[in-house]
Formats: C-alpha cells, structure tokens, sequence
C-alpha cells in the first residue's frame, strides 16, 4: 500500500520542478530506477505524466514498452531498466514517465518515481568512470554529488540515439500526431 509521503515526497517533486528555472545552472530532474538516484538535465524534460498502459509495437526491441497519445501526439516509451541490464518489474501507480526532447522528438523514459529537482554545481559533476568490465557508460554524462550522495547523470541524446529502430521510429513519427476524430481518412486508390 502507498505511504502518503509517498505521494506528498511526488507532489513536492513536481512543484519545485514546475517552479523551477529552465534557465538556471545545472538542474536536473531526478528519479529513481531500482535503488539508483538518476538525474536528467532540466532542459531535456518537456513534461511529466503518470503510468499508463501503452500501445505496444511489433518486432521493436524489448525496451521500448510501447507509443503513448499524448495529447494526440505519438510519444515512444522506453524502459531505461531493460536498456540498462536491470531486472523487469510491472510498473504501479508510483511509476510515472518523463517526456524528453532527444533531438529529434520528444520520447518517454519510464521511472519508479520522482525524487525532486537539484542543482548540481559543475564543479561536483565527474565523467562517468571508465570500466574495464566492458560496461556501456555511453549513457551516462556524469555523476553528480550531493551531500553524501551520488546521482548518475544521464544523458538523453545516447538513451535514444543508440538504437537506429528507436532513432528511425521518432524520426518517422516526429511530424505524425493521432488524428482528430472529426477528421476524414484519406481514401485508398481503387485499383
């Protein structure tokens, strides 16, 4: 069952996001996937919704959990838990999605949760290590400290660029929104 800090630690999350300045330093909206504290830069996030279910695509790969309307624009969805080897879980009412601008489009990131909106002083912003193991940190722009804490900073651009399927589906969707209802369809060429 939901703890109602739960939902007031959410609340408070969005206000100072929505308070905020885009134009200010280094912020970063951040969020939890598993344990982890992530942050993505403020500029990046175009919009914050709840889960919901999602129209999923055929012979797409396994982390992109499906097309979104949002207001009648088609917004792909990625699981960052399965781009990133995690372990799968069935998101509930504390997941929500960020909705990002890539570039390209704007594209979804489903979270666990909203933590807050920090900023993160340049100065104790690091490169992500380099791994021997053999570990991809392409998607990672930096570890932010906070206090006693870590925030891995994440950058968007390789989330979706990585991927010539993902990066072919915003592209070919960046000028397609759902039709209006009201609107007629095209007719289909008799032959």
């Amino acid at each position: 069952m939901k703890n109602q800090n739960d939902n007031t630690d959410i609340k408070e999350a969005l206000i100072n996001l929505l308070n905020s300045s885009s134009t200010g330093g280094n912020q970063f909206v951040t969020f939890n996937i598993g344990n982890e504290e992530y942050g993505i830069n403020i500029k990046s996030v175009q919009e914050i919704t709840s889960y919901r279910e999602l129209t999923h695509l055929p012979n797409f790969p396994t982390y992109v959990k499906g097309i979104l309307n949002l207001r009648g624009n088609i917004i792909p969805v990625v699981d960052p838990r399965i781009k990133f080897c995690m372990s799968e879980i069935e998101h509930n009412k504390a997941s929500v999605i960020i909705i990002v601008n890539t570039g390209e489009k704007n594209a979804g990131l489903i979270v666990d949760n909203i933590k807050d909106v920090l900023t993160i002083d340049a100065n104790n912003i690091e490169e992500a290590p380099e791994m021997s193991t053999g570990l991809d940190t392409c998607f990672i722009e930096g570890i932010g400290k906070v206090g006693e804490k870590f925030v891995i900073i994440l950058n968007v651009g390789m989330i979706f660029g990585k991927d010539d399927q993902l990066v072919n589906a915003i592209k070919a969707n960046s000028s397609s929104s759902i039709p209006n209802s009201s609107e007629t369809p095209p007719k289909a060429n008799a032959a």
